[in-house]
């Protein structure tokens, strides 16, 4: 996130800030975290809520039996899977899934909603195992919601800025820019800027707005955010790796200040923890669908 935004970029936002039909919170994660709220623990009615919608319910399922999410069996019915999870897990993934499918804009010659979805199912899934590989097993259901929405900026760009979107794209094409840039270029802010406008416009979590606004460069935080470093590391390694990595992260450089924060000695270790998802990388970007 830029902390000194420029003319254009405040343009942008204010732009972006004054659209009619920017999306709410869509109901079924309120009525969700409602439950939750008055601890009512009502699988009953938690099957109920989420079932309403079958394309959600299919989706859910898909998380859950990804091979990053790391369930010893599988899920074959959203009643089973929320026994199984519990209602905080189920939560989390209905939260994530529901915040991304209500700003996506129709897919185009311009926007690979598959890539970008397998982008975004990869760094959300390996950063809840990571998360708990590393010992931070209270985090490991914020690093998915984080992980899931960390590009939810490209998303808001490609749908309410699609003329910007396309110059942006043409700009990286034509010249030595990467998107990073271009967006900066373009519109004076970054996905980062316009994804952290959106989770503070729904009043979510200031470390999910932290995540969202830093996700490329976490130093520049200047304070310590263990979803973030977490976030930084899975969205990193889907490039290293060239699976499931977007286009949109092609200037991402590796931020070497995660390695002491997440309990790493050195950028040998973390290398070595990062090989070992290489193969899982591989099978859970197979299995993944819209």
């Amino acid at each position: 996130m830029n902390t000194e935004t420029s003319e254009l970029g405040k343009t942008t936002l204010e732009a972006f800030r004054n659209i009619k039909n920017l999306p709410t919170i869509p109901k079924v994660v309120l009525e969700v975290n409602e439950m939750l709220r008055n601890h009512t623990g009502d699988m009953a009615r938690l099957t109920e809520i989420v079932g309403k919608d079958q394309g959600l319910t299919t989706k859910v399922l898909a998380v859950a039996n990804s091979p990053l999410y790391g369930l010893p069996k599988n899920v074959a019915s959203l009643e089973f899977g929320i026994m199984l999870l519990g209602i905080g897990e189920i939560s989390n993934i209905v939260t994530a899934l529901s915040l991304a499918q209500i700003v996506r804009g129709n897919d185009s010659e311009d926007f690979d909603y598959l890539k970008f979805w397998t982008h975004s199912m990869l760094v959300g899934t390996a950063s809840k195992d990571i998360a708990k590989r590393l010992g931070f097993g209270e985090i490991a259901g914020d690093a998915f919601v984080a992980g899931m929405l960390h590009d939810i900026g490209i998303q808001l760009t490609s749908r309410y800025f699609p003329t910007e979107f396309k110059k942006i794209i043409s700009i990286v094409n034509d010249s030595d820019m990467d998107y990073y840039q271009a967006e900066q270029e373009v519109l004076g802010v970054t996905h980062e800027d316009i994804g952290h406008f959106m989770i503070t416009k729904w009043n979510l979590p200031s470390n999910l707005s932290e995540v969202i606004g830093y996700h490329h460069r976490p130093s520049k935080l200047g304070k310590e955010n263990i979803v973030l470093n977490i976030i930084h590391l899975a969205d990193t390694m889907t490039k290293m790796f060239d699976i499931g990595n977007f286009a949109w992260d092609s200037g991402v450089e590796f931020d070497e200040s995660i390695i002491t924060t997440l309990g790493f000695a050195n950028r040998s270790e973390i290398e070595e923890f990062i090989e070992e998802y290489f193969l899982v990388f591989q099978d859970t970007a197979s299995t993944i669908k819209l």
